[in-house]
C-alpha cells in the first residue's frame, strides 16, 4: 500500500468524481434523493483529502460512495439510456479521437472498474487492429443488488508489484481469449449508450460483444 500519492491515484480520483457527474446528470443535477442515503464524494484536491497512510483503502471507499450513487440514479432516472448516450455525446466532443490508443486513454479516464490492482476491465488489439474492452469481473452487480457499506473497504489494500506512476488497467495489452459469457448487466447496458454518445463525431464505431465486452473499430 503506497504512503505516497502517484499519477495513478489522481487518475482515480478523476475517475471517480466522474461517475458521480453521471449520477448528477442522470438526475437532472437533483441529487436530493441520491444524498439522503449516499453522501457525496467531495471534489477538493485529493491531497487535501486523502489519508496519506490509507490511501488504497480511502479510494475504495469512494469508489463505494460513487457506485452507490450510481446504482440509485439509474433506478430513479427517467430517460436513463438515452442520457447516457447524450453525456457521452458531450464528453466524446470534448475530445481529439483520432486513434484507438486516444479513444481508449479518455474513454478510461471516465470509465471506473474498481482499483487497479482488481483488474476488472482489460484492453487490447485483436489480431484486426481492433479495441477490445474487457470485463474481467462486473464489479458493479453487487451494487445493484444493495447498497455497500464503504467502511467495510477502508482497511482495503493492495498486494503491491507495481508502481503508481503507471498501471496495465490504463494501457492498451494483449488480450489471449474472450470468454463466451452472455451475463446480463444493466449497467453495461448503460455504458453501451455512454460510448456509442462518446464515439459518434469520431471516426470509430462501437460493438457490443457478449454480455459485458465491447469492441472499437474505425467506421466503414
Amino acid at each position: 500500500m503506497s504512503k505516497n500519492l502517484g499519477p495513478i491515484h489522481f487518475m482515480m480520483y478523476e475517475k471517480i468524481k466522474f461517475q458521480d457527474k453521471i449520477s448528477n446528470y442522470l438526475m437532472d443535477d437533483n441529487t436530493e434523493e441520491l444524498d439522503k442515503i449516499f453522501p457525496k464524494v467531495s471534489d477538493k484536491p485529493l491531497e487535501d483529502l486523502v489519508d496519506q497512510e490509507n490511501i488504497h483503502g480511502w479510494l475504495s471507499a469512494r469508489i463505494d460512495m460513487v457506485e452507490n450513487r450510481l446504482a440509485r440514479a439509474i433506478g430513479l432516472s427517467k430517460n436513463t439510456e438515452e442520457k447516457f448516450y447524450e453525456l457521452g455525446k458531450i464528453e466524446g466532443a470534448k475530445e481529439k479521437l483520432d486513434s484507438l490508443e486516444e479513444v481508449f486513454d479518455k474513454l478510461n479516464l471516465r470509465l471506473l472498474d474498481g482499483m487497479p490492482c482488481d483488474r476488472a476491465l482489460s484492453a487490447g488489439l485483436d489480431d484486426k487492429g481492433k479495441l477490445l474492452l474487457i470485463t474481467n469481473a462486473n464489479l458493479h452487480k453487487k451494487y445493484e443488488e444493495d447498497m455497500i457499506d464503504p467502511q467495510k473497504s477502508i482497511n482495503n489494500t493492495c498486494e503491491g508489484g507495481h508502481g503508481h506512476d503507471s498501471h496495465e488497467s490504463f494501457e492498451i495489452g494483449k488480450i489471449d481469449k474472450i470468454e463466451n459469457t452472455s451475463e446480463k448487466s444493466r449497467y453495461h447496458d448503460m455504458r453501451y449508450q455512454f460510448i456509442k454518445g462518446f464515439l459518434e463525431k469520431s471516426p470509430y464505431s462501437v460493438e457490443r460483444i457478449n454480455g459485458l465486452d465491447f469492441k472499437i473499430f474505425k467506421k466503414s
